[in-house]
């Protein structure tokens, strides 16, 4: 699962990220527990159980953002795991959509993917928002 993630992550040009990965007609907001966290280049990434069991992998931005911000500290304290924690951000794109995009992408795709646009720990420790997006996409058009 997270090795899908980090192909397709990999596979984008180095100048632009990779976030057309993810479809941003398909916003979600979950909460629940982190099992795992991975804090590493391209992209942090983490596990997240919701209270029914469903998991998801959460595609955050990478260590050099989060150290540029000056969060890094406070962030590998906060997301940890046990930690309870709430992410809004958007779903992966599926495999055909994918294959479209970067057609040299050949794996399958974990739909439980999620790009975090926004992070929060529900203590209310610790909160991280990205800038929001300068047009928004036209949704109605799908």
């Amino acid at each position: 699962m997270l090795a899908v993630i980090l192909y397709v992550a990999l596979g984008a040009s180095a100048s632009a990220h990779h976030s057309h990965f993810y479809d941003e007609c398909k916003r979600v907001a979950i909460e629940g527990q982190v099992e795992r966290v991975e804090f590493k280049n391209p992209h942090n990434l983490f596990v997240l159980r919701l209270d029914g069991g469903t998991t998801y992998t959460v595609d955050w931005v990478n260590l050099t953002r989060l150290t540029s911000a000056g969060i890094i500290g406070a962030a590998k304290e906060a997301v940890v795991s046990g930690a309870r924690v709430e992410v809004t951000g958007y779903l992966i794109r599926d495999a055909t959509e994918l294959r479209r995009i970067a057609p040299k992408f050949k794996g399958d795709v974990n739909p439980n993917t999620v790009e975090a646009r926004a992070l929060r720990r529900v203590d209310g420790s610790f909160s991280w928002p990205r800038p929001p997006r300068a047009s928004p996409p036209n949704c109605e058009r799908q």
